[in-house]
């Protein structure tokens, strides 16, 4: 998808992008090839070229960073499928439901391996760090309101300016709505009959559980239930990304 996307020009919206893929022009090489792409021509279609041409470079060379500074933040889901061997799936637990509660536990799960960290045990900055250290782009549900900015406040030296696909917003675009266990149960996702009916709320209890208790199967539960969340965003990413390649653009054939 990232290569049939031209909002990464100038005063290049949806509508525009829409109306250059209706005439034909579905690809950066498509559009460089063409010696006129409707009235675009000219030092302004050469102005575009090099801009197409530098995206080619990036997308070369890997750079994810590069290619999502080039998009409005809601459009990084269209780097998915192209970077999707180094996405990180990542997803937090809190002792409480605000911003300021205190993290107790946090997974990132990915190609290389998944990854969690549990407050007071082994998550720090450090720890963090060298957990993101391969990731070159974000998948969360609701990751842009609650879990990168509960991160940024907890752990400042962490870097998370990274291309951000939030299943939140992508599934409401699809028309799939609610929270991520209704939309999991929706898709056919099933847990574990030992966390089936955890949730935000019970996540808190089960944290308080072990730092006043030291009930070690509180902790377990916990820990099994934030990393399921993160396993489970890869299994819905995948399902949501062509959904929204097809909604958006209405060809299938250009997923990649």
């Amino acid at each position: 998808m990232i290569e049939s996307t031209f909002q990464i020009l100038p005063r290049f919206g949806p509508k525009k992008e829409a109306t250059l893929w209706a005439s034909g022009i579905r690809k950066w090489s498509e559009f460089i090839e063409a010696d006129v792409v409707g009235n675009i021509k000219g030092e302004q279609k050469e102005r575009m070229d090099s801009q197409l041409n530098y995206a080619y470079e990036l997308l070369d060379s890997g750079d994810c960073l590069g290619l999502g500074n080039m998009l409005k933040p809601r459009e990084h889901w269209r780097l998915y499928d192209r970077f999707k061997s180094t996405v990180g799936y990542l997803d937090i637990e809190t002792d409480g439901l605000d911003r300021d509660s205190e993290i107790t536990v946090v997974t990132v799960h990915k190609k290389s391996g998944t990854v969690t960290l549990v407050n007071g045990e082994d998550l720090s900055s450090e720890s963090l760090s060298k957990a993101l250290s391969d990731v070159s782009m974000l998948v969360t549900f609701n990751g842009r309101c609650f879990d990168v900015p509960t991160l940024r406040c907890s752990f400042p030296d962490v870097d998370l300016d990274l291309p951000h696909f939030d299943l939140r917003f992508g599934c409401k675009d699809i028309g799939m709505s609610g929270g991520l266990k209704n939309i999991e149960r929706a898709i056919g996702l099933k847990r574990s009959e030992d966390i089936a009916e955890v949730d935000g709320l019970e996540a808190v209890r089960l944290w308080k559980r072990w730092t006043n208790r030291g009930d070690e199967e509180s902790l377990r539960r916990l820990v099994e239930y934030n990393r399921a969340d993160t396993i489970n965003l890869e299994v819905l990413a995948d399902t949501v990304y062509p959904r929204l390649v097809k909604e958006y653009a209405g060809f299938e054939e250009y997923i990649s």
